[in-house]
């Protein structure tokens, strides 16, 4: 009699806490047949580290209707399969498999409760789990610091669940690493590969330069420890760049002849492709005194990358505060008014008081009209700042900001009108870089009509990070939250739009962009 084996590939899902997926593969004879043949093998992929093997093999025994040289194959192939089978499985997995000899007996053709039947029994041993070395423990903490953290609740998609075997796969990664450079440059990549996973460039390890560089910079100074050369920096995504947004005046890099709109692309012969902002600023930084080779490329058009110059300067670092607000004054070509300007280039701790001795010198000593304050370029910096600067211009019980958890409860933050400054008529300068605590200033007073925006419409950076130190020096920064104009606006990748959009570039003062509109 011809026989046909027919061969049938299917996958099982199995839903456990510990088992991910399984295989499930049958090779049988056809039905019309009096001689019938399965083969089981089952193939369990445990979430934890590595993969065991469970086999169950049975082989009923030869039928009369096949000739003695049929029987002989047939038996042999049984032992041989069997054998092998079982052999591999003891050897590869901690499972215990126990079966009887009923020859297969029971086993049923529905694939779905294979489990069930009593022709075997799988009985699963404890595993021991080995501790973590402490480059795995680091790991650890910093995934448990982002966890607690982080805005979104579905971890970029990837569930609670999938956001967990990142984790597993980052600590795997380092099983073998120890506390020497190399290594750690191998748990740095780790991390940073497990957080890239969340898709949001804000969550990011800060190895000790960088936290060093962005706890500094809240504080409004580049004097703790080392020096710098006096220049506030921005990664601009369209040409993945550092940005030289705002130049302190008579800081060293101001003195070598560097300026504002200016790319560094090179430090000390380093080439800085693809290099963060906070990479570049520690760079920058050493003792006072010390050179510091830097290569700019300077666009001949605002922002034309492609087409711009190379310059090399060699600057001495020294001390030098970065971020202080500037004042001047000028007089509108179109209303003749005497318009009082507030020059801010970043928000940090010391902003608010020096927004107040400002506005004391221009209202008071130079009697102007109008009040305008020039945010372009700034890229935010402290957000209490920008909440707190806010008040200033603002009566009290308007809402400034709200801010929005992973659980999505919203805590808004309002004025209390104390010493605010609400008469006098209000303009504030955005542009392309305004971005954060200045979008949180600048949404504020646009949507309590309290000022009028003129410019280009802003970066579009809503959401908010804390940072926070994890041990050895590095910190984590975390998106915690996303924030919300007064109005309910959610500006992230949107920015916001001026009430009058003018092109003002950089290279143009904030008196020769304003006065035709104040």
């Amino acid at each position: 009699m011809e026989q046909s084996l027919l061969f049938h590939f299917c996958t099982l899902h199995i839903i456990d806490l510990d088992i991910q997926q399984s295989l499930y593969t049958a090779l049988e004879t056809d039905e019309a047949t009096s001689y019938s043949m399965k083969a089981y093998l089952v193939t369990y992929l445990f979430s934890a580290f590595g993969a065991q093997l469970v086999t169950a093999f049975s082989l009923p025994p030869s039928s009369s209707h096949f000739n003695k040289d049929l029987n002989k194959s047939v038996s042999q192939l049984q032992k041989a399969v069997a054998s092998s089978l079982l052999s591999l499985s003891i050897l590869t997995s901690p499972l215990s498999i126990q079966l009887d000899n009923n020859h297969g007996q029971g086993i049923h053709d529905n694939i779905s409760s294979f489990t069930s039947r009593h022709n075997f029994q799988i009985v699963k041993q404890e595993a021991i789990a080995a501790p973590l070395n402490e480059n795995q423990q680091f790991v650890s903490d910093v995934w448990f610091s982002v966890s607690a953290q982080f805005f979104d609740p579905t971890f970029n998609g990837m569930g609670e669940d999938g956001w967990r075997q990142q984790k597993l796969t980052a600590i795997q990664k380092v099983v073998e690493t120890g506390p020497d450079d190399e290594d750690q440059l191998l748990v740095k990549q780790a991390i940073d590969e497990m957080l890239q996973t969340l898709n949001d460039p804000y969550t990011r390890f800060l190895d000790k330069e960088k936290f060093e560089t962005l706890t500094t910079y809240a504080k409004g100074s580049n004097t703790v420890g080392r020096a710098g050369i006096g220049v506030q920096l921005l990664l601009e995504p369209r040409n993945n760049a550092v940005l030289v947004v705002s130049v302190a005046e008579n800081g060293p890099a101001a003195k070598a002849g560097i300026q504002r709109g200016d790319y560094i692309i090179e430090i000390d012969g380093e080439s800085l492709d693809s290099a963060s902002a906070e990479i570049v600023a520690a760079k920058c930084k050493g003792e006072a005194g010390t050179k510091v080779n830097i290569q700019i490329r300077r666009p001949k058009e605002d922002g034309d990358f492609a087409n711009a110059s190379t310059k090399e300067f060699s600057i001495s670092r020294a001390a030098v505060q970065v971020n202080p607000v500037k004042t001047s004054t000028f007089t509108s070509s179109r209303t003749e008014r005497k318009v009082g300007l507030l020059t801010i280039p970043a928000f940090t701790v010391e902003t608010q008081g020096q927004v107040i001795d400002g506005m004391r010198k221009l209202l008071n000593e130079e009697n102007v009209q109008v009040l305008a304050i020039d945010l372009r370029g700034n890229v935010g910096g402290y957000m209490p700042a920008g909440i707190d600067t806010s008040k200033l211009f603002l009566a009290g019980g308007r809402r400034i900001v709200a801010e929005v958890n992973k659980g999505g409860q919203a805590t808004a933050y309002y004025s209390d009108g104390v010493g605010a400054e609400t008469s006098v008529p209000l303009y504030i300068l955005v542009d392309g870089k305004t971005a954060s605590a200045s979008e949180i200033f600048s949404g504020a007073l646009q949507d309590n009509r309290r000022a009028i925006l003129v410019g280009s419409k802003t970066f579009g950076k809503g959401r908010i990070q804390n940072v926070q130190s994890i041990g050895n020096g590095c910190g984590v920064a975390v998106t915690r939250a996303r924030y919300v104009t007064p109005l309910g606006k959610d500006v992230h990748g949107i920015g916001i739009t001026p009430n009058k959009e003018v092109n003002c570039k950089q290279s143009q003062s904030a008196a020769m962009c304003l006065s035709d509109i104040i």
